[in-house]
């Protein structure tokens, strides 16, 4: 089927795609994830988005100035009790909307990113950024270790400072190797320590905690840091959750060093305490 719009009328997209959010029918969302119309229907479901974020903030300041209208006795409670019903019976209708365009975004990002090659690029850049912390690594072990580097060393290190990689703060920035091994290497210590004190928390003076239990308190704690932009790029790639990515990552790192280790079925897996004295110098440690 033809779409009854061109690739470049946003405005004629968001009245079909809004329609195409209703129907679900298979066929025209074939078309609207074709590689002539997916980088637009990308756009028009971010703005539904965007809209959908404002409406809620408009709706939240407008309840706010009505609770100050009672206050100031401009209106009665029933009066506001009858706003704030009609409000919550909006609010369900579009949240119901929102899960709608965010499963389909989901799925027209990632063919987006495709189409792009996104995903190749990140494969590319995973590993040279593998590569780059093990040159910092041997850099540390030798340095570390009072021998004297050699020639070769040296100019393996180099290529660290040298090699020019794309930066995380925009699709033009650029940086070092270096600096964006450190950057990742920080931002994985800091996802260490809270790991740290979640599992000294929940362990007490037990030797192993539940994994379920530790989600849970992981998810609460990460969630609220992580930005719309960050789940949304990650949400994309097609892998899961970016809160459960980032635990994997931290139960790697302590893992690494020794200080915890996974045991029991997938179901009901634990994280055994190893080294105890580890965790603890782990969580008070702060970034400087």
């Amino acid at each position: 089927m033809a779409l009854p719009y061109g690739p470049d009328d946003d405005h004629a997209a968001d009245r079909f795609v809004n329609n195409a959010l209703r129907s679900r029918e298979p066929e025209v969302w074939r078309e609207l994830a074709s590689d002539a119309y997916v980088e637009q229907t990308d756009r028009v479901l971010l703005a539904m988005l965007d809209r959908i974020a404002a409406d809620r903030a408009h709706r939240r300041a407008e309840r706010d100035a009505a609770r100050v209208r009672l206050a100031e006795g401009e209106i009665t409670r029933a009066e506001l009790d009858r706003d704030a019903a009609e409000d919550g019976d909006r609010a369900k209708k579009t949240a119901h909307f929102e899960t709608m365009v965010r499963e389909q975004h989901r799925l027209i990002a990632a063919a987006v990113r495709r189409l792009r090659g996104d995903d190749v690029r990140d494969e590319l850049m995973n590993l040279v950024v593998t590569l780059g912390a093990a040159i910092d690594t041997h850099r540390a072990a030798v340095l570390g270790g009072g021998s004297e580097p050699t020639g070769a060393d040296r100019a393996l290190w180099a290529r660290l400072t040298a090699l020019d990689v794309p930066g995380t703060t925009g699709a033009t920035s650029r940086t070092s190797l270096e600096a964006l091994v450190e950057r990742q290497a920080a931002q994985q210590d800091d996802s260490g320590r809270v790991l740290a004190e979640i599992v000294l928390d929940l362990a007490g003076d037990a030797t192993s905690v539940a994994r379920a239990d530790l989600l849970d308190v992981w998810k609460k704690k990460v969630a609220p840091t992580l930005t719309s932009e960050e789940r949304a790029e990650f949400a994309a790639r097609g892998k899961g959750s970016l809160v459960t990515e980032r635990l994997r990552k931290a139960m790697g790192l302590l893992e690494r060093r020794g200080l915890v280790a996974r045991s029991g079925p997938q179901g009901e897996q634990r994280l055994d305490v190893l080294d105890r004295p580890g965790l603890v110098e782990l969580a008070a440690a702060r970034t400087p």
